[in-house]
């Protein structure tokens, strides 16, 4: 039974109930005084709080979709984490973008599927050239790709950038619902037709890598900023400026995407950060990322870099919210320290945790700031 199956969580509600009941009718039994009596009850009441905690948090996770599969449990408590082979010479040949139609909004096949009138959702694998790592991406082409007045034209390009470790490989479309907020603002006319690509920032199983270059590891900065980009340039009908790139994530992903566009800027002319931090994290998800060197961490800590180095001419949205949110002192500190050419805005909630039911109200208004500043050609 997987993870978050409706097997295992009603087999674990099962248990906790059958605790429950058992603990009540042997109670009297152990009502007795002396040690083993009173062992026997604290036994029992252990027995009975660990058997319903342990239905919650899976309940729990298989709302939020936390861990996908006990696979990506195990990665994450470091029993199944994949060591990386760095691209050698002969990366170039294992280069590959694989492109599947899904189909729809959503990735299941309909009959009455049509392109030029629904849109259209994709699949490609992706290896890239110079970094060897590989991943999955959804991309959302709008039904104007597929129509014949705009054959020639080329439509700006978003990456979005999931959490660590979005277990859920559709969590952008799952529960983020991007294709349907997408096209419903298109046919109300309030934004352009964009084309999005779906990602998660975890290419490394079980570490969070923070998209960063990791020395004498994975190079995840370079796969998103150069391979991802190239693969999709190679697919898809895309600007060749940086004026139609940009990128979006939430949490982990909001700060790989403000990254990115910061230190990429000859790529990506935009990004939003919704309830992303701005500074170099390190804890055990994370582990050292930066070789024990203070200089390459410093490089990833984005209100340092503001504070040190010449600011890049990119636009970058903050979306965060006043109450509740944990990453919000590191985006004021951000914010603090934008100048120019650098031009931060921001949507701010009066309240609203950390969690995808939050990140959800931030993801309208992120896609309608990126139209207004975003040109296909």
């Amino acid at each position: 039974m997987g993870l978050t199956s409706a097997g295992t969580l009603s087999l674990l509600f099962l248990l906790a109930f059958g605790c429950m009941a058992a603990t009540v009718r042997a109670w009297p039994r152990a009502a007795a005084p002396g040690p083993r009596a009173v062992g026997a009850r604290a036994l029992m009441l252990l027995g009975c709080q660990l058997s319903v905690l342990l239905a919650l948090v899976t309940a729990l996770n298989a709302h939020y979709l936390f861990y996908g599969s006990w696979t990506d449990l195990l990665s994450a408590a470091g029993g199944g984490a994949q060591a990386h082979r760095p691209a050698g010479g002969n990366a170039a040949a294992a280069t590959r973008v694989v492109r599947t139609v899904q189909a729809g909004l959503d990735p299941g096949p309909r009959a009455e599927h049509v392109p030029a009138k629904d849109g259209q959702v994709e699949r490609l694998d992706i290896r890239g050239v110079r970094t060897g790592l590989s991943s999955q991406a959804y991309v959302y082409l709008p039904p104007q790709y597929f129509q014949r007045a705009h054959a020639a034209r080329r439509f700006p390009v978003v990456i979005l950038l999931a959490g660590y470790p979005a277990a859920d490989r559709l969590v952008w479309i799952h529960q983020g619902h991007v294709p349907e907020d997408a096209a419903r603002a298109q046919a109300r006319g309030r934004i352009q037709p964009m084309i999005y690509v779906m990602m998660r920032p975890t290419v490394v199983r079980g570490w969070d890598t923070e998209c960063a270059d990791v020395p004498g590891g994975p190079q995840v900065e370079t796969f998103f900023a150069q391979d991802v980009p190239e693969a999709v340039a190679e697919t898809y009908r895309v600007p060749r400026g940086r004026d139609g790139w940009a990128l979006a994530g939430y949490s982990t992903g909001g700060f790989c995407a403000a990254k990115l566009a910061m230190l990429h800027s000859d790529r990506f002319s935009a990004a939003v950060s919704m309830a992303g931090h701005f500074d170099a994290l390190m804890d055990p998800t994370t582990r050292d990322l930066y070789g024990g060197s203070r200089a390459v961490r410093m490089g990833d800590d984005l209100v340092w870099r503001l504070r040190h180095l010449p600011a890049p001419p990119v636009s970058i949205l903050v979306a965060s919210a006043d109450t509740g949110e944990k990453t919000f002192p590191s985006a004021q500190r951000f914010m603090r320290a934008a100048r120019p050419p650098l031009v931060v805005d921001k949507v701010l909630l009066r309240s609203g945790g950390h969690n995808f039911k939050t990140f959800r109200k931030y993801i309208p208004p992120s896609i309608r700031w990126l139209s207004a500043r975003l040109r296909g050609e």
